[in-house]
């Protein structure tokens, strides 16, 4: 037992040294790792996050609101990192495994996953290891003590930066307060064009297409953005994503609440493969994804028209 203890206690000041020198830790202290527990949530200035091939670093910038490290311009939702803080004291309370062996039966031997969080220019790390028998995941602490953690904490830990992106919001546009809408196809003809008229009624080449319509005006009222995709697409990633000639592209002149008229435009590309479909705003080279179920009558009527 004395020798287990003395290995854990010599790893722990090891990887402790380890990411001191890698992770540009200059002017940090270094402290008893045995003492460390999870610093209070208002104290911490940085935190990074390891999936084991991606490290996400984070700070705190001048307002006290956080930003990414490789780009504080990013959209990031600070209830993202708010569960992420959240995170180690979650992890210093699980279950403490009892009689540990050897670190590697817990795949903690060499750990490649682990969340960082910086106070007072001290690290504190937790390491990931392997799932175990139920379901649980094995995790060690600062402290050299060798805990369970729940699969939706490892999924916190496995988070990618775009699932932490704020998403556009789009604006409701209630059936009264449309003013003309029209489906192009990726050729570039028009499948549906029609306008509101003066007596409130949707018509299109004098044809009136109020009922013809109804499905779809409810459809554009609810259309929401469900994930970001890509927030900086390399070149050639939208004709990936079949955004360089979108199978069909939404124009949707409406009434703004203060009566203005704005105008939404809407490329719909390519299958996700996983029910949804990628899409691009106009004016925004950011890749997105909506549901597939959400654009039925948009994808339909871009093929057989009113």
């Amino acid at each position: 037992m004395m020798k287990r203890i003395l290995r854990l206690t010599a790893f722990l000041l090891g990887l402790t040294l380890l990411l001191s020198a890698c992770g540009n830790t200059k002017g940090k202290e270094m402290v008893d790792a045995s003492t460390q527990t999870a610093p209070p949530v208002e104290g911490v200035t940085a935190l990074a996050l390891c999936d084991g091939d991606v490290t996400l670093r984070f700070e705190k910038d001048e307002t006290g609101a956080w930003t990414w490290f490789d780009d504080p311009a990013f959209p990031l939702d600070q209830t993202a990192l708010e569960d992420l803080l959240a995170l180690p004291a979650a992890l210093d309370s699980g279950e403490a495994v009892a009689n540990v062996q050897e670190l590697a039966v817990y795949g903690l031997e060499a750990p490649k996953k682990y969340i960082t969080v910086t106070s007072d220019g001290v690290d504190v790390v937790y390491y990931l290891g392997d799932q175990a028998t139920d379901g649980r995941w094995y995790v060690l602490t600062p402290a050299g003590t060798v805990r369970y953690t729940s699969d939706e904490n490892k999924m916190l830990l496995s988070r990618s930066i775009y699932a932490m992106a704020v998403l556009p919001v789009l604006p409701v546009i209630e059936p009264d307060r449309l003013v003309s809408v029209s489906l192009l196809r990726a050729d570039g003809t028009a499948a549906v064009s029609f306008y509101t008229a003066e007596d409130g009624t949707r018509r299109s080449a004098n044809r009136d297409v109020t009922e013809k319509t109804a499905a779809l005006a409810d459809e554009i009222a609810a259309l929401t953005l469900t994930a970001c995709v890509d927030y900086d697409p390399a070149e050639g990633a939208a004709a990936v994503c079949g955004l360089d000639t979108p199978e069909v592209t939404l124009t949707v002149n409406y009434l703004a609440d203060n009566s203005a008229e704005r105008t939404l435009i809407l490329a719909v590309g390519l299958s996700t493969g996983d029910g949804g479909r990628y899409v691009a705003l106009d004016g925004d080279t950011t890749i997105y994804r909506m549901e597939e179920s959400s654009l039925t009558q948009i994808l339909t009527l871009s093929e057989t028209g009113l």
